[in-house]
């Protein structure tokens, strides 16, 4: 019903009644206008939220990635060493061994060499044990002090064996000579005593005819009775007193004593003859073994002089094979090098694009299920909104003039055959437009030529007639998603179709 048909005092009414409303609904306009903005500032504020979110996360992540690398090289520094310790220690173990061949065979030349030097000994000495000097048991106790440390252990426990037995050897040598001059001392005591006996009788029976003038026997020895005349007794009475004094006190030790050494002197040939025969053999017997060890002195000083000189080549050979070895992989890194600099000096359109996908232009492609059939999971990757014609989602994209780094969302639309991108989600703003007819590459820097990026493993790069655009994925998935999904529309890329 119209109000110019209605009465007047019914079109006031009305009138009143939609200048009512009109307020309420533009009452209910401003309030639903508040809660737009409202709502709008509060999904900026979440997405801001989320955007610092995402960046800390990628800072954690990028230095995860670094620690990553650095742990993986340290590593592989860690495994150099240890190949390189092993060599050594391989190395070590087969100079050990070889060290330890040439001992065993010194030794068993030493051993040979004591074996002939007995047998001679034997041959020499008619089988009697070898008597030690002190000079060699000097020696023998040095032996026994540093034996451990300069010789093998089988030779120095040889070497003790034979000392011991040479010591038991003059032990029971010198027991037997000492029993040998007790018995003779015992029998010329013997001898003594009954020859004194006997000029006792002697001058006890011959008394009576050397009686002097006050009655006291006289006691001279026998040799002097027989050389006295028959009155000699009578004109030397009082020499026969004093006589018998000296006779009683000094005769018996001067007979003891002549006796002794005429018994000394009886057995003194054999013992000395004796004597000098061992001398002699021992001293030739030292000898020999002073000759041995100077021999095995001068092996030992020429085998050490030896080994040093092959280590010696043998570093000389090894620093040879390493500089020949640097020479030859250097030679071959310049040739690597000049290459690759003649490869950069061609022509950049030669180079194949690093994508998999040529442009497809069909009106009935289903984009959505030809990233599915790539073998993409687009269902678990929330960073990007697919249909069939139409991807969505956020990337980083570097300014063209000013080079800064700023948050974008893109949309590819097949429909319009654009690659759009907008401040936000609410694609209300519009802030640049590719067209299909522009897009001629798109592939990974791999060769981190992007400024300052923000995470150079997740950037990729999409060239056209007039520019090349840096992009930022969120995650990896996302950043092949992206890939794959332009370079279906990258329709300026017709050099390599024929």
């Amino acid at each position: 019903m119209r109000l110019d048909n209605c009465p007047e005092s019914v079109r006031e009414q009305l009138q009143e009644q939609l200048r009512r409303e009109a307020e309420a609904l533009e009452t209910e306009t401003r309030l639903f206008e508040d809660l737009e903005f409202q709502q709008l500032e509060q999904q900026s504020r979440v997405e801001e939220e989320r955007e610092l979110a995402s960046q800390g996360l990628l800072l954690s992540q990028a230095e995860l990635l670094r620690s990553i690398s650095k742990r993986k090289e340290r590593l592989v520094v860690l495994d150099s060493q240890a190949g390189q310790i092993r060599a050594q220690a391989v190395q070590e173990s087969e100079r050990l061994a070889r060290d330890k061949n040439s001992s065993l065979q010194l030794l068993q030349k030493e051993k040979e060499k004591l074996t002939v030097l007995e047998r001679r000994y034997h041959s020499l000495t008619g089988g009697r044990p070898f008597p030690k000097t002190t000079s060699t048991l000097k020696e023998s106790a040095l032996l026994a002090q540093n034996g451990t440390s300069s010789l093998p252990r089988n030779l120095a426990a040889t070497l003790q064996d034979i000392e011991s037995k040479r010591q038991l050897a003059l032990q029971q040598k010198g027991q037997q000579v000492i029993e040998e001059q007790r018995r003779r001392l015992a029998e010329l005591k013997q001898k003594a005593a009954a020859e004194a006996q006997c000029q006792w009788d002697a001058l006890h029976w011959a008394s009576p005819f050397l009686a002097g003038p006050a009655g006291f026997p006289l006691l001279v020895h026998h040799s002097i009775l027989h050389h006295l005349p028959a009155g000699a007794g009578r004109e030397r009475g009082d020499e026969a007193e004093h006589a018998y004094d000296t006779l009683s006190l000094e005769s018996s030790d001067s007979m003891e004593t002549s006796i002794s050494a005429g018994g000394h002197s009886a057995c003194s040939p054999d013992m000395s003859s004796a004597g000098g025969l061992d001398v002699g053999k021992i001293e030739e017997m030292e000898k020999m073994l002073k000759e041995a060890h100077a021999e095995k002195s001068r092996l030992m000083e020429s085998r050490e002089v030896e080994l040093r000189r092959q280590a010696l080549e043998e570093e000389r050979r090894r620093r040879e094979q390493v500089e020949r070895r640097l020479q030859s992989e250097s030679a071959r890194r310049q040739q690597l090098v000049e290459k690759e600099v003649k490869m950069r000096e061609k022509q950049f359109s030669q180079a194949r694009p690093l994508t998999r996908y040529l442009p497809i232009r069909k009106e009935d492609f289903d984009l959505k299920t030809h990233i599915e059939s790539s073998g993409h999971g687009v269902d678990t990757c929330l960073h990007v909104v697919l249909s069939s014609k139409v991807c969505r989602g956020y990337l980083v994209k570097m300014g063209g003039k000013i080079k800064s780094w700023r948050k974008r969302w893109f949309v590819f639309d097949r429909l319009k055959r654009t690659l759009s991108y907008y401040v936000d989600k609410h694609e209300t703003k519009l802030k640049g437009v590719i067209y299909f007819q522009a897009i001629e590459e798109v592939y990974y820097d791999h060769l981190r030529s992007a400024a300052k990026s923000p995470n150079p493993a997740l950037t990729f790069c999409v060239k056209t007639h007039d520019r090349l655009y840096y992009m930022v994925a969120p995650s990896a998935e996302a950043m092949r998603i992206w890939m794959d999904v332009i370079v279906t529309g990258a329709e300026g890329y017709t050099q390599f179709m024929n």
